[in-house]
């Protein structure tokens, strides 16, 4: 098939696009950072990759290595076993967590996928409560707590909704995971200090609601 003059153009004006679009997918793939989900199922990982795939290129694996590289760890569909292991500090099969938390790296721990939260409702207190003292623990430790996200009475920062008396450091938390940068409150709003230390951290400022006006404070 040969083409005349103009649609020789309009192919190499379609060529030129395509490689453009291309490098340019290239070039902002290489800015994120890489997240590497440690999980039994990575066919039950689509919504941490669809929440998580403007920050970070998501990968899978059962376990891994320091010299895998990841930027974060994502801890999903851990077993009874391997949550109370990590508890107590020790690594079991899923690779250095433990170094990792000490060397300052993000972990992330997915809270609907443990076992003990799936089967809540049939589940005896004693042991629910003894698997919920693990993830505090975790917490404690520095690892980050994801949640299901729930339908949210409008951003954080759109000024609307119900006004907030108080900000924790675990809100904070949830705010840098859905990446958050601006904070709407309002003078009453009282944020701990963990929570202001957090959120200096991470770059976010509070605009400040009063008399229908915003005034962007830190």
């Amino acid at each position: 098939m040969f083409f005349g003059k103009e649609e020789a153009a309009m192919m190499e004006e379609i060529i030129r696009k395509v490689l453009e679009e291309l490098k340019s997918l290239e070039e902002k793939n290489g800015m994120k950072k890489k997240m590497m989900v440690l999980s039994r199922d990575a066919a039950s990982c689509e919504k941490i990759t669809n929440r998580f795939s403007d920050t970070y290129i998501v990968t899978f694996a059962e376990s891994f290595r320091e010299e895998d590289a990841p930027d974060a760890l994502m801890l999903k569909d851990l077993s009874p076993d391997h949550l109370m292991l990590l508890a107590e500090g020790k690594n079991g099969c899923l690779g250095p967590v433990m170094e990792w938390l000490m060397a300052g790296k993000p972990v992330y721990l997915e809270v609907d996928s443990l076992v003990h939260v799936q089967k809540k409702e049939t589940c005896k207190k004693a042991l629910f409560d003894l698997y919920e003292s693990a993830v505090k623990r975790l917490e404690s430790y520095g690892v980050l707590l994801v949640k299901e996200e729930k339908k949210f009475r409008e951003a954080p920062g759109s000024g609307k909704g119900t006004e907030r008396t108080l900000v924790t450091e675990s809100e904070v938390k949830k705010w840098i995971l859905k990446g958050e940068k601006t904070i709407c409150v309002t003078k009453q709003t009282l944020i701990t200090p963990l929570a202001k230390d957090l959120m200096k951290e991470y770059g976010i400022c509070t605009v400040v609601k009063e008399g229908g006006e915003d005034h962007a404070d830190r």
